[in-house]
């Protein structure tokens, strides 16, 4: 899926696309609702200090950040969170626009301030699947920002691993299990404490990485998204869990509710797993 195919027009003014998920430009993402608790103003503040980084200007001079997630209007949380991400981008004097696909019944809530042509920031509310595809495969994408802390398993990071991007996210929870950090020979992504500057420095280094270190880890990054996530392998963990289970023994009635309850939820993760892939 290339980036370009969702664009609405080539012909039309700046103004009247849908706006430009396909302008070639190096680019940051992040994927996530719009909830507090996904602390998606790491992202921007990180961005934020690594244009202001003297050492980077040269790198970053045409970079920019897009957030993009599931939003409902409905939702407090949902609302406060897109406001204050908003007002981030103000106090870090980025530019910004806020966009849905055409399709999108949900308008996207309007802003003052907000530029439609290459702004540094674009939050993209409620993203199809053909755009997400798009914009996790975009040559012009340099990493996936996972900001979530204390996150369960998510399948964020090993959506950009089977990608072969580079993912930055923080060093609690689910990602400490599907990224390797260290040794460096080894890394598939960078597991970094959340805190802006930290995250600035990481992202420095990931900008600064040759095609050559970029392919390298694109490679360690696949085999370890199909080595240990899989279908053929997560088939045969609980394959594996099914024996064990048998050998135990008879159990009694509670357990067995139990074992079934572990056993449709491993089912359902292989399912979801695989049909997220983007082969």
């Amino acid at each position: 899926m290339s980036i370009r195919s969702i664009r609405k027009t080539d012909s039309l003014p700046c103004s009247t696309q849908f706006t430009s998920l396909s302008r070639e430009q190096p680019t940051l993402i992040s994927l996530n609702r719009f909830e507090m608790k996904k602390n998606a103003a790491l992202a921007i503040e990180a961005f934020a200090l690594l244009r202001d980084k003297a050492s980077t200007q040269h790198l970053t001079r045409n970079m920019r950040l897009v957030l993009a997630g599931g939003y409902d209007p409905r939702l407090e949380d949902n609302i406060h969170t897109l406001n204050g991400l908003v007002e981030r981008a103000r106090s870090s004097k980025l530019s910004f626009n806020v966009i849905t696909p055409p399709q999108s019944k949900i308008p996207a809530p309007s802003f003052t301030g907000t530029t439609e042509c290459d702004p540094d920031i674009l939050f993209l509310l409620n993203f199809t699947t053909m755009q997400r595809s798009a914009l996790l495969r975009s040559s012009s994408t340099r990493a996936l920002l996972y900001t979530p802390t204390n996150e369960h398993f998510g399948i964020g990071p090993v959506e950009g691993m089977v990608c072969g991007l580079p993912v930055l996210a923080c060093d609690s929870g689910g990602p400490t299990e599907s990224i390797v950090d260290q040794p460096p020979e080894e890394r598939t992504g960078w597991l970094r404490t959340p805190d802006p500057e930290v995250w600035a420095d990481a992202l420095e280094d990931i900008c600064r990485m040759d095609p050559s270190a970029r392919g390298l880890l694109a490679q360690r990054s696949k085999q370890r998204a199909e080595s240990f996530f899989g279908m053929a392998s997560m088939a045969k963990e609980l394959e594996t869990f099914l024996v064990e289970t048998v050998e135990m023994g008879p159990v009694e009635t509670w357990q067995i509710k139990g074992i079934a309850f572990m056993i449709a939820f491993l089912v359902g993760l292989v399912l979801a797993v695989w049909s997220r892939r983007f082969s």
